[in-house]
């Protein structure tokens, strides 16, 4: 599959050795991650992308992908952003959120009951990824709706 992974650029990025083992985990499962820069140590208006450059970028990405999944631990008005073009166009979206954050999270992302919304939480790594794995492989199934 096609995976948008989205994750906070501009804010906290306290996730991002987490979202690196989840971009090295998706590859490693045989998914084409489209969004690589996600999980670079430098932003992408570091290194010399205008505002207009990464939206045009970023939705193309997201009318390519097969599904979105997004790391919703820390606030973001991107990957909150993401998640709603994505559903509005019909996409499935798998969003996680470290379980020590929940209550924190946006109560409208927890919120959505639609079918190809999944919201899962995690305590370490090692689970996240095998939650990631199991949602997926339903997905790939066929059973995910």
């Amino acid at each position: 599959m096609k995976v948008y992974l989205a994750a906070p650029m501009a804010g906290v990025r306290s996730n991002l050795e987490i979202n690196k083992k989840v971009y090295a985990f998706l590859v490693k499962l045989g998914h084409e991650v489209l969004t690589e820069h996600v999980v670079r140590d430098q932003l992408d208006v570091e290194l010399g992308l205008s505002p207009k450059e990464i939206f045009e970028r970023d939705v193309k990405l997201l009318n390519a992908c097969d599904i979105v999944v997004a790391d919703v631990s820390y606030p973001s008005l991107g990957v909150g952003f993401e998640i709603a073009y994505a559903l509005l166009k019909g996409k499935k979206v798998i969003a996680y959120c470290s379980a020590e954050r929940v209550e924190k999270t946006s109560a409208l992302i927890r919120g959505i009951s639609w079918p190809i919304f999944k919201f899962i939480t995690y305590s370490s790594p090692v689970e996240l990824l095998e939650k990631l794995k199991r949602v997926l492989t339903e997905e790939e199934a066929g059973n995910g709706r």
